[in-house]
């Protein structure tokens, strides 16, 4: 079923902070059908749909540059590798400078043939980072194609709290997509009034119980240790 976060707006309230602690492995999860670190192309392709409306802040591959505002918006670190996908992986001058404004940016996966058995988990590392300007109209969205249909499984909405950025680990049950050819859809968005919004994605696998393995490609496992810090 879909996944949703929401943000509390009563005050302020101890954020985790997730510090990633990386082993390092030569091989994706074990039954892994997909796995993506994004230190290679894998044929990741942005708006797709020829539907994005953000001006500045789009997805895209790459070694990300950390920024600040009040706190980290911008994570220079990824979970595995050098690289992420990453709403604008430039610093620039300030944090606003190269953040999602105007509108929804989306990035889309190869085609993901899934097994017609087997308990299927979608897993991935992320975050969402606002500024206290941001609203609920803002949101990190993941998504799965199938055909004509596209289904939203996880969203986190933003709020009008200053959130700043920490890797979190998901997972996302995909068995009622067995036997389907899929793409993975993910969409972050500044909607309603211009605010400092930022997301980004690492370590994306969807793997199953008994299904057919992915070719081995260098990762780290991902260990999220929590640090209770007040915002």
């Amino acid at each position: 079923g879909l996944i949703v976060v929401r943000e509390q707006d009563s005050g302020p309230t101890p954020t985790p902070t997730i510090t990633p602690t990386p082993t390092v492995t030569n091989t994706p999860p074990n039954g892994a059908v997909f796995f993506d670190n994004f230190e290679t192309d894998q044929g990741w392709v942005r708006n797709v749909n020829g539907a994005d409306t953000a001006t500045t802040g789009l997805w895209e591959r790459g070694d990300p540059e950390a920024t600040d505002s009040n706190g980290p918006k911008q994570l220079g670190n990824t979970v595995s590798g050098a690289n992420d996908l990453v709403t604008g992986r430039l610093a620039g001058t300030s944090a606003g400078v190269y953040d999602i404004d105007s509108g929804v940016t989306s990035i889309r996966s190869p085609l993901i043939n899934l097994p017609a058995s087997g308990n299927l988990q979608l897993s991935f590392a992320y975050y969402l980072a606002h500024g206290s300007n941001a609203t609920n109209a803002d949101f990190f969205r993941v998504r799965i194609v199938s055909g004509a249909t596209t289904t939203t499984v996880f969203e986190r909405l933003g709020s009008a709290v200053d959130l700043d950025a920490a890797w979190t680990s998901q997972t996302v049950n995909l068995n009622s997509f067995a036997g389907q050819s899929v793409r993975i859809l993910i969409e972050a968005a500044d909607a309603d009034t211009a605010s400092l919004v930022e997301a980004a994605v690492d370590d994306v696998s969807i793997t199953t119980s008994d299904g057919p393995t992915a070719t081995p490609t260098p990762t780290a496992t991902f260990t999220p240790t929590f640090t209770p810090s007040p915002t």
